[in-house]
C-alpha cells in the first residue's frame, strides 16, 4: 500500500512537473522578448542620436543663413541705383534729341531737294 501511494504520488509530481517547466519556459521566453525589445530600442535611441550628430555638423558646414548674420560686415554699396537711373534718363533725352535732330535735317534736307527740283 505504501508503495502505490508512493507510485500514485510520483506519478502526481510527474504530471505537474513538466507543466510547472512550461510555465517557467514561457515566463522566461517572455523575459527575453522583453529584453531583446529593451535591447532594440537602446540601439535605435543610439543610432538616432549618432545620425543626429552627423546631420548637425554637416549642416553647420554647408548652412550659414540666419546664424550670425548680425557678425556679417556690411561693405558700401558698389551700386548707386539713383545715379544709374538719372545716367539712363540722360542717355535717353540725348538720344531723343539726337534723333529730332536727325529728323529735321533730314526734313530740310528733302525741303531742299524739293526746292532745287522746282
Amino acid at each position: 500500500m505504501e508503495q502505490e501511494k508512493n507510485n500514485v504520488e510520483l506519478e502526481e509530481i510527474s504530471e505537474f512537473g513538466p507543466i510547472e517547466t512550461q510555465i517557467e519556459t514561457e515566463v522566461e521566453r517572455a523575459k527575453k522578448k522583453r529584453r531583446e525589445a529593451i535591447f532594440e530600442m537602446s540601439l535605435f535611441l543610439i543610432l538616432g542620436i549618432l545620425i543626429g550628430i552627423t546631420l548637425k555638423t554637416e549642416a553647420v558646414k554647408k548652412i550659414t543663413i540666419g546664424f550670425n548674420d548680425y557678425q556679417i560686415k556690411k561693405y558700401e554699396q558698389s551700386y548707386d541705383i539713383s545715379a544709374m537711373k538719372r545716367k539712363l534718363e540722360d542717355q535717353i533725352t540725348q538720344e531723343e534729341a539726337a534723333q529730332q535732330a536727325a529728323q529735321q535735317i533730314q526734313t530740310q534736307t528733302q525741303q531742299n531737294q524739293q526746292e532745287s527740283q522746282k
